[in-house]
């Protein structure tokens, strides 16, 4: 399918895999996308930064220089100038209001319908494309006598909408519109039908002459005289509510609603407006400064636009999706009127064109990309982008999610390592699915999975998609006789466990999970510093992970498990190999906290009880601080102690062996695939790779944690004879 982005600052149409539908979305047939001037207009001028651009915002932007030097300091400067240069080349998809049919409804969705027409919302979501998948909360019906040119507006309809709900207007207010073009325009009309007064301010002629045709009761061309004519005009009170639509870098905007809002008015700002506020004028007339927030409550908010959970409407009257509803009904009245909005309408193919225009002297309002009938076949989830090659000796191989960790390790360690073969990248989004297989030079992309477990040339598939999605891949995998590397966990709950251990074992594929740390160069060391020992280990592990934020995906309970389960597993791993004994119980306790940013589960204290009298603490804290180590290790055994910093620092007391140092931290990703490559093409079988067996191990561990937080109890192992 075709869909329009900006790339390095350039517009370009790719030819990129449909997008599969999620289990709360919808998937859609665009019929019309509508170009937000204002919001896209930034977007390209965002866009095209290169490396010295990117320098300069570094250098502007503390937080930004703080990120690039730690990631210097733990990955080297090579990886960090890669991971820049990734962000300079993205495709970023452009649009997020568009309108059209629905090709597919997701599991989870009740009250839509293949064949419904419907608009659609949300950057990411509604873009310039034939087809998008779309949460079912950007969702909403088309009224039979509005037509799909019509619905593409809904989204910025929604958002002028919402600005005048922030502004409470009344029946008979007198509310000026600062900035007539999209929004403006829209919100003139909105205004009008709820039975304002509306007084219509903008610098270009053409506008305020537009305005007045679609309604308003006086507009005004923006200059030094107009607040006397706004003042004039409400005879001498000011406005009741002055709202800002318009774009602009200078504070005027805002210095100019407070002087003709009227005492205890309000002022409310949606556009991008300069907003060096000066005291006086505000404290004076006591007036109310607001900002609105895009579509509506809702927006931003992962639970609601992504999960599909709705505010009860006895608690919140408008949000985001009855804002959409309530303005495509203006639409169906005809309240609203947006076709006289529309300037142009374009195919998706002279994009180039439609995003020059908006760039003309003239500006035009309402640019309208029209799209083909729905699609007759099945639609196309993959691309290929050069001729298949087969019967060559090396592993070929899919990787099946293509994300930061992916894009960081996986990919590059796989691109360096003879052994393989990069045949296939899977992504949820058709862009960077291409934009990974064009770099590391696959011969196709596709953002269905099932795809790649198909294609009988694929030997091996590397899983590094969200937690949740793990387990079901995995057993679909082995039941199609691929070779696995996956990233941990390697499921979340005690049910998946065993089924993915015995889709592995039934169907005898190699299975391997990216337990790193175990492949760390002074981790490998230590291993074998205790091998010989005489008596139990003593291990202490502790993690701060202060960089785990709480809105973190990993926290999702569905896709990430939370930080034990998702991260923890690594952990409990390594000391599950270090000990080389079955652990016996679990005791677990956390932390308890009245700081709702704090989440006192991923603040954990665990003791492992190993069959061989081993007891191993693993401290996992998110309240530490970023500048501290993240992960220190110390093994008290036989009169010594292995102590490891961060994987680049090893101090040897008591024992036989040196103490190392390294010039960065070192977590053995490469040593791991590397050595999974050659276990696979028959060399050395006495490489310690991470089994299912491991994997199902540590999760199990994790999932103990869990239950004795739960229950406050030790949790004791039951080991089932195979």
């Amino acid at each position: 399918m075709k869909q329009i982005f900006t790339k390095s600052g350039n517009i370009v149409t790719e030819e990129v895999p449909a997008p599969v539908c999620g289990d709360n979305e919808v998937l859609v047939c665009n019929a019309n996308s509508l170009i937000s001037a204002g919001t896209e207009t930034m977007s390209l001028q965002g866009g095209g930064k290169g490396m010295v651009g990117l320098a300069s915002m570094a250098l502007k932007n503390p937080d930004l220089a703080h990120k690039a030097i730690e990631m210097v300091k733990q990955d080297g400067l090579s990886k960090t100038i890669n991971a820049i240069k990734g962000q300079t080349g993205k495709m970023t998809p452009l649009g997020y209001s568009s309108s059209g049919v629905v090709l597919e409804s997701g599991k989870n969705i009740t009250d839509i319908a293949v064949g419904d027409r419907v608009a659609c919302a949300g950057a990411g979501y509604a873009c310039h494309a034939e087809i998008i998948s779309v949460p079912r909360n950007l969702v909403c019906k088309i009224p039979e006598n509005v037509d799909f040119d019509e619905a593409a507006f809904t989204t910025v309809g929604a958002i002028a909408m919402q600005g005048i709900r922030r502004a409470q207007v009344q029946f008979g207010d007198n509310v000026v519109v600062i900035g007539l073009g999209l929004l403006g325009q829209i919100a003139a009309q909105i205004l009008k039908a709820a039975g304002a007064h509306v007084i219509g301010i903008d610098v270009m002629k053409e506008r305020v002459e537009l305005a007045k045709e679609l309604g308003a009761n006086i507009c005004f061309t923006g200059g030094k005289d107009v607040v006397d004519n706004v003042l004039k005009y409400t005879n001498g009170l000011g406005a009741d509510s002055v709202i800002i639509y318009a774009a602009a870098k200078s504070n005027e905007p805002v210095k100019q609603a407070m002087e003709m809002a009227r005492k205890k008015g309000r002022v409310v700002v949606v556009g991008a407006v300069g907003m060096a506020l000066e005291r006086a004028p505000f404290y004076e007339k006591e007036l109310d400064f607001l900002i609105s927030c895009s579509y509506g409550p809702g927006r931003y908010d992962s639970l609601y636009e992504e999960k599909g959970v709705d505010y009860p409407i006895g608690y919140v009257r408008w949000t985001e999706n009855r804002n959409m509803q309530e303005f495509l009904n203006m639409v169906s009245e005809k309240k609203v009127n947006v076709k006289r909005l529309t300037d142009h309408v374009f195919p998706i193919e002279e994009a180039v064109k439609a995003y020059e225009i908006l760039n003309t002297e003239k500006r035009p309002i309402g640019i309208l990309f029209k799209y083909k009938e729905q699609p007759k076949k099945e639609l196309v989830r993959k691309a290929q982008l050069k001729p298949s090659v087969i019967g060559t000796d090396k592993i070929n191989v899919a990787v099946i999610g293509a994300g930061g960790f992916a894009q960081a390790y996986h990919l590059p360690n796989l691109k360096k390592i003879p052994f393989y073969d990069i045949k296939a990248i899977v992504t949820r989004t058709g862009s960077n699915a291409k934009k990974m297989a064009e770099e590391y030079g696959a011969e196709y992309c596709t953002t269905d999975y099932k795809e790649v477990l198909q294609d009988a040339n694929i030997n091996m598939v590397v899983i590094a998609t969200r937690h949740n999605l793990h387990a079901p891949i995995i057993i679909e995998a082995a039941n199609a006789g691929k070779d696995i590397f996956v990233e941990k966990p390697i499921a979340m709950s005690y049910e998946d466990c065993k089924k993915v251990y015995d889709s592995v074992i039934e169907n005898k594929i190699n299975l391997t999970i990216g337990f790193n740390r175990r492949f760390a160069p002074l981790a490998q060391k230590a291993k074998r510093l205790v091998e010989n020992r005489k008596n139990p280990l003593m291990i202490t592990y502790r993690i701060n992970s202060a960089g785990m934020k709480k809105e973190h995906w990993i926290n999702d309970p569905v896709e990430g498990g939370g930080a034990i389960i998702g991260e923890g597993c690594h952990f409990f791993d390594f000391c599950n190999w270090i000990v080389g004994f079955n652990p016996l119980q679990i005791y677990a306790d956390m932390i308890s906290s009245n700081d709702e940013s704090m989440m006192d589960v991923n603040n954990v204290i665990s003791t492992i009880r190993y069959d061989d009298g081993s007891v191993a603490s693993v401290i996992y804290t998110t309240i530490g601080n970023e500048s501290y180590s993240k992960e220190q290790i110390e093994i008290f055994v036989d009169s010594g102690v292995i102590a490891i910093d961060d994987f680049k620092e090893l101090i040897v007391t008591g024992l036989e062996g040196k103490s190392e140092k390294l010039k960065r931290i070192e977590k053995g990703q490469f040593e791991l695939i590397n050595g999974y490559g050659e276990f696979l093409k028959g060399g050395s079988r006495n490489i310690d790779l991470p089994s299912v067996t491991d994997g199902v191990k540590a999760t199990i561990c994790s999932l103990k944690v869990r239950d004795a937080l739960k229950t406050g109890k030790k949790q004791k192992w039951v080991y089932e004879e195979r």
